[in-house]
């Protein structure tokens, strides 16, 4: 009779193949995603992962244990209908020659490469140490209210002690950040103070003992509150760059052929690519290195936090972290490890912007070098004021404990790791600190007008003929039949629109080609003939007085105007419309909110630039510069005394970005060094020629003007912050130094500008 219960159609057994009932399964298991129905155990799920095979059981086995092992491995195939030959059921995955059919559970984790971000067990011994310090400190401090009783005196400075003890073992048994100072100034203020106290306890004044004491647990309390405060401060940089460190962590495929279609790239995943090696990538794969394109064109969402897919095709970078969502490709490797776009400045501890910015090494100096000056200068103060040499001590010790706080060495480094970070998130990418810091000073921008502010891909918009011996169509063969040669978007355009209407483009001869000018050729009726600017046809002497106005018109309405003569005479204009991007307005108001002021440099006349410009609030700009003019162009506004950022395109706009302070180089994030040099030689700046200071994993000019306010805005905070830190604890040491304040008021002062600096952290990352 059969059994009750639910009846489900058989499945193959994963290693022998029998039919087996999946809700009776002698074993189920789960490998490589997937379910595993088993026989049993021993045998059969041995026998799938290549494992010894159990022995049998011994003959003492129990009956219903026997019964039982027995019953699971049997087929029920007799609790079903038989089924025709065509229902039959796959057969089991074979076994791959030298590896095991399936991935083992552990190996899904990535353990051949960079390990996985783990819970440092020093953090939170650090943590522990910290609360002892604090509660040290505090009694030290609190144990005052029972008076200077040698006891109390004596009971205060063990305490002192520990808490100093605690706050060394601390930095002993914690890892050392990038971005911290140097422990030693830090420890030398809680442990001297300890010192002190015990020196003014031998004496006779209790008074002066009970006040050195109190000295010292003000000190241990404030350096152990400063380091507990910073570490909150930084939690969210920290959990955020070991996400990105985690997310960049994954292995590539080399390629192994020429041919992108090969099958063999299926296997073998490996974390040392090269660069100059070749790497394939399929859909839902992330990219592990920066690469460009040579092979394929896929759609990607570009960088780690990109939420929007885009195509990118053959001679296109890609930067480490981009996630491809259709298609397949193959790819040069330009950067890896820690050369990678996102984890230069980000997770190299050589590198960090957040440790090596100007503005984080000046704070740190603070703390390392210039306390030990203050201490000085306020011992120095207190021996001239004629105070005993337990004062003395007691004033330097004061004065260095107020200018050695972690706060103040490293509040700044959190704003710039922030900012850093923030800029990630919308794929910026600056070259290094320095790169950082000087697009913080940029004091002008100016956009390579074509393909930043501009779409890049002008329009059609009227044909006009100046004569009556040819008309519109003709004008337009003619056009599109001299710059057929030529690359820029103006001639592009004037070809697209003659195929458009089916005008078949004169045949023309000899085609010589002005860069921002236009072109010069023979006709196929054998004239002379000239298409482009009104600057090239003045130029070949041709007269353009009677449509002076219509073309000054068409200007002033922001188009580009080009100009036919055929044997010396004007035989029609060519009117073409360049649509604003998306997003050009918002890039224009994020410059103009950071104080910095847009410029506009174009090819184009002084008529069609001011019209652009005021349909975008910019008040400043060049017109009418050709290519090779543009790094001299650049050139004249640096010497004016400002700093200059050049937002443009990698390949077309290297001359100019070459030159400037600052290159901002869309869509370029990924990319191998550019190699080419300006026209001209530039002074000495930041980056040798070539080099962009700050590149872009998206196309959008947003990006690129949100790139320089972004570092401006965050440059003023963590000036801001280190002043918020450091200013009362200045005004404590100085009160201190004069004898106006007793010393311990210089680390509660530090201690009330560490908290208002951390506030201020924190309200300023709940903004964003």
């Amino acid at each position: 009779m059969r059994a009750a219960g639910p009846v489900v159609d058989p499945v193959p057994c994963s290693a022998c193949g029998k039919l087996i009932d999946p809700l009776r399964a002698g074993h189920v298991a789960i490998f490589d995603q997937k379910l595993h129905y088993f026989c049993n155990r021993d045998v059969c799920r041995a026998s799938f992962l290549g494992e010894p095979i159990a022995e049998p059981p011994p003959p003492e086995l129990e009956r219903e244990d026997a019964f039982d092992a027995l019953e699971s491995a049997a087929p029920i195939e007799d609790a079903f209908q038989p089924r025709s030959p065509d229902e039959g059921l796959a057969n089991a995955p074979p076994a791959l020659d030298g590896e095991g059919p399936i991935e083992p559970l552990s190996r899904m984790i990535l353990h051949d490469g960079p390990t996985r971000i783990e819970p440092q067990e020093g953090r939170d011994v650090g943590a522990l140490l910290l609360v002892l310090a604090i509660v040290a400190g505090t009694l030290a401090v609190s144990l005052s209210l029972l008076g200077t009783a040698r006891l109390t005196i004596v009971a205060r400075i063990v305490l002192a002690g520990v808490g100093a003890l605690m706050l060394l073992g601390r930095a002993l048994t914690t890892e050392r950040d990038a971005s911290d100072a140097n422990p030693l100034p830090v420890l030398v203020a809680p442990l001297g103070s300890v010192a002190v106290a015990l020196w003014a306890s031998f004496g006779k004044d209790a008074a002066l003992a009970g006040e050195a004491t109190s000295l010292a647990g003000f000190i241990v309390t404030a350096g152990a509150v400063g380091a507990w405060l910073i570490d909150h401060a930084r939690r969210t940089v920290a959990g955020e760059r070991a996400w990105l460190e985690s997310h960049l962590a994954v292995p590539g495929r080399r390629a192994p052929s020429e041919d992108l279609r090969a099958e063999g790239h299926k296997r073998d995943k490996v974390f040392d690519i090269k660069p100059g090696e070749h790497v394939v990538m399929e859909p839902g794969e992330v990219v592990p290195v920066d690469l460009t394109i040579v092979d394929g064109e896929v759609e990607v969402l570009p960088w780690t936090f990109a939420t929007t897919p885009v195509w990118r095709k053959v001679g296109d970078p890609l930067v480490a972290g981009a996630t491809v969502v259709s298609g397949r490709l193959r790819g040069v490797c330009t950067w890896a490890g820690a050369d990678r776009a996102f984890a230069r400045v980000v997770l190299d501890p050589r590198r960090r912007a957040d440790a090596f910015a100007p503005v984080a090494k000046a704070s740190r100096a603070l703390v390392e070098r210039w306390s030990f000056v203050a201490a000085f200068v306020g011992g120095l103060s207190a021996f001239v004021a004629g105070r005993i040499p337990v004062e003395i001590a007691m004033a330097a010790i004061a004065v260095h404990a107020a200018l050695s706080t972690p706060i103040a060495a490293s509040i700044a480094a959190v704003h710039v790791a922030r900012g850093v970070l923030l800029a990630l998130r919308r794929g910026i990418v600056y070259k290094s600190s320095d790169a950082w810091e000087l697009s913080g000073r940029v004091q002008t921008a100016v956009f390579c007008a074509r393909g930043t502010l501009l779409k890049g891909e002008p329009e059609l918009s009227e044909v006009i003929a100046t004569t009556t011996k040819v008309d519109e169509t003709d004008v337009l063969a003619l056009a599109s039949g001299a710059e057929r040669m030529a690359e820029d978007p103006i001639a592009n355009a004037i070809v697209r629109a003659a195929r458009l209407r089916q005008i078949r483009p004169d045949g023309v001869r000899n085609p010589q080609t002005y860069p921002g000018l236009g072109v010069t050729a023979i006709s196929s009726t054998g004239q002379e003939l000239v298409v482009g600017s009104r600057a090239l046809l003045l130029e070949e002497h041709v007269s353009i007085a009677s449509i002076e106005r219509t073309v000054t018109e068409l200007e002033s309405q922001g188009r580009s105007v080009v100009l036919a003569a055929v044997a010396g005479r004007l035989v029609g204009v060519i009117a073409l419309i360049d649509g604003l991007r998306p997003g050009a307005r918002a890039a224009v108001q994020h410059l103009l909110d950071a104080e910095i002021e847009p410029i506009i440099m174009s090819g184009d006349s002084r008529e069609t630039c001011d019209a652009i410009a005021r349909s975008l609030d910019i008040e400043h700009v060049r017109p009418e510069v050709l290519p090779a003019e543009r790094p001299a162009e650049v050139r004249r506004v640096m010497d004016t005394g400002v700093t200059v950022a050049v937002l443009g395109h990698s390949g077309v706009d290297d001359d100019s970005l070459a030159t400037a302070d600052v290159a901002v180089a869309l869509g370029a994030a990924g990319s191998a060094k550019p190699t080419s040099t300006p026209a001209t030689p530039a002074p000495p700046k930041l980056a040798a020629p070539g080099d962009f200071a700050v590149t872009l994993a998206s196309d959008d000019v947003r990006d690129a003007a949100l790139a320089l306010a972004l570092a401006r805005r965050v440059r003023t905070e963590a000036r801001v912050g280190v002043a918020i830190a450091a200013v009362p604890a200045l005004i404590g040491s100085v009160a201190v130094a004069f004898g106006l304040l007793p010393p311990a008021y210089a680390p509660i002062a530090s201690l009330l500008g560490s908290v208002m600096a951390t506030v201020h952290a924190r309200a300023l990352e709940g903004k964003r």
